[in-house]
């Protein structure tokens, strides 16, 4: 084994200050060294940050000669409208921290929305390095810095804290995000006409939909992909809201990127009828949440309209449509996130999709919930009356309330700190107030509550509306959404069998229609277990739980920690 002298083992930073050099950029010129305060040797030579700026317009990159590299954009059409330059030194910067500082700046600084940027997203992976943690905490003075040089308006906190940020095309890949994309990469180079369905499979807060936004940016940004249609199909109406208004500030998309499956068959995003694949490449986001046509509601006469147009029968589901239309689709898939029986499920996904979904690129790393893949297996194995050992979660906030009152109240207080928090909760009650908006919907102990006033960007928009934050979420405003903190109401849909110890639908006390019409017990009681598993997965810190049934609450108690 070989050992490193003492004297060669790195330090961790001390914290040292940062210089915020700043000097005019001009096209065609070459960077005046004389009008900066920085040493020359730094300049020439040194790890830094830069940032190039106009009035609205900013580009953020790395190097280790800002001379060198200012002087090439100098010569860079594409560059001439920038007016300054911001060079940000520190004398502890190596490689590695700045460019984990320059993909730090680039997430931060899109969702800020002080500046456009016209970064591409190419290489933006979320590597390790030495005393990474400490350049970490030093990040938060550069930001406060370029706040107070007017180069930043919201503090990391309320950036983070977005939804802007979170569905952001610049987040850094984890190391398995980056092999599922080099692979669809790959089946995109063998050539779209011969490409093969693929299926990226994963748990909540893996990364999917983040996956799906990073890859369309990619695509977008390559010039050998210039002209090909390529889109994400969102099935989740809300969800498909909020990416178009997320992404219709970044450079090279548009709102149009992201459409709904029956966009398939609209001209306005280059359909060419049902002769041809209209789409070279679609990412269906979600793809657990395509429709079959069974409880529709209202949307029974739309869905026909598709498979008329398509030439397919009349019972064809949106996957179908899907490979009908596109060359190459890529489905982002996770089987326990089917919610009811308009869903497509696993046998008829299996039957469409063959080899793609029984050995599907998976994803593992856990982006959202700071309890890991752990946590998700735990809730799985509770879930599946698994009857797994009694745990807590290092980092991670998981209790259960034993009074609904202190539930709400724990709720206002984290609500006020943390305003992507909410209360949700399984379709146990009926939606009055959607007919009366001075009617509740919920009453606890008292307490009363109601219903989302809407679907669309629900849990964005209680961010700017407290009475909008306040009201409780069902399945369809909250799935494929983080939650700062997850608030989760337990109804009476769900209850124990004293019997059998087993956990089963309770048909009386679910008042979804379409959620139960056509379903029997064992598949309701499982779309009842997969809604609540995607509620009890929405929070990034935590997951407070309040349980209705008396039965419930006490089989429940053995796995989490009761607050009373």
């Amino acid at each position: 084994m070989n050992v490193v002298p003492t004297e060669f083992v790195p330090e961790p930073p001390k914290g040292s200050s940062f210089v915020i050099d700043r000097c005019p950029f001009r096209y065609g010129e070459r960077i005046d060294m004389a009008v900066l305060n920085l040493a020359e040797d730094k300049i020439v030579n040194w790890p830094m940050v830069y940032i190039l700026a106009n009035e609205d317009t900013a580009y953020v990159g790395q190097t280790t000669s800002v001379a060198n590299r200012i002087n090439q954009h100098g010569a860079n059409e594409e560059k001439k409208d920038f007016a300054s330059v911001n060079i940000i030194f520190n004398e502890e910067f190596n490689v590695s921290a700045v460019t984990d500082y320059e993909h730090r700046l680039i997430g931060l600084m899109h969702a800020d929305g002080r500046y456009r940027l016209t970064n591409k997203n190419d290489g933006m992976t979320d590597t390790n390095y030495f005393s990474k943690a400490q350049y970490a905490g030093m990040f938060n003075d550069l930001w406060e810095e370029l706040r107070r040089l007017e180069l930043a308006e919201h503090t990391i906190d309320e950036i983070e804290e977005s939804e802007v940020f979170k569905y952001s095309p610049y987040k850094g890949l984890t190391p398995d995000q980056r092999v599922a994309l080099d692979k669809i990469l790959e089946a995109i180079e063998g050539g779209l006409d011969d490409a093969k369905p693929i299926v990226v499979e994963g748990m909540p807060g893996t990364g999917k939909t983040i996956l799906a936004i990073y890859l369309l940016k990619a695509l977008k940004d390559n010039p050998k992909y210039a002209g090909m249609n390529v889109r994400i199909v969102e099935p989740v109406t809300s969800l498909r809201n909020t990416l178009k208004k997320s992404l219709a500030s970044v450079s090279g998309m548009n709102a149009d990127d992201i459409i709904g499956p029956a966009d398939l068959i609209k001209p306005d995003y280059r359909y060419a009828g049902r002769d041809a694949k209209s789409f070279d490449i679609v990412l269906a986001d979600e793809a657990h949440r395509l429709k079959r046509r069974v409880n529709l509601g209202t949307q029974f006469g739309n869905f026909d309209k598709v498979n008329e147009e398509l030439g397919l029968p009349k019972g064809a589901n949106q996957i179908e449509w899907i490979l009908d239309q596109v060359k190459l689709p890529v489905f982002f898939y996770d089987p326990l996130q089917t919610v009811g029986p308009s869903c497509v499920g696993r046998e008829a996904v299996r039957s469409a999709l063959g080899d793609a979904v029984s050995s599907p690129i998976r994803l593992d790393s856990q982006m959202r919930v700071k309890g890991g893949k752990d946590y998700l297996d735990y809730i799985a194995s509770v879930l599946a009356d698994a009857d797994p050992e009694p745990r807590t979660f290092e980092g991670y906030e998981i209790v259960m309330h034993g009074r609904f009152e202190d539930f709400v109240a724990s709720f206002e207080e984290t609500c006020e700190k943390h305003t992507l928090s909410r209360m949700i909760a399984g379709y146990a009650w009926k939606w009055v107030s959607k007919n009366d908006p001075d009617a509740y919907d919920i009453e606890i102990d008292g307490v009363k509550k109601r219903w989302n006033c809407t679907y669309d960007n629900w849990v964005g928009k209680g961010v700017d509306d407290p009475a909008v934050a306040r009201e409780v979420g069902c399945i369809h405003s909250t799935q494929g959404y983080d939650l700062s903190y997850a608030y989760v109401v337990i109804g009476n849909d769900i209850k124990l069998n004293s019997s059998t110890g087993k956990l089963e639908a309770n048909k009386n006390g679910y008042f979804d229609r379409n959620g139960y019409a056509t379903a029997s017990q064992e598949e309701l009681t499982q779309y009842i277990k997969n809604i609540y598993y995607v509620l009890l997965t929405r929070g990034i810190y935590g997951t407070h739980v309040y349980v209705c049934d008396e039965g419930l609450k006490k089989h429940f108690s053995q796995y989490f920690e009761v607050i009373e």
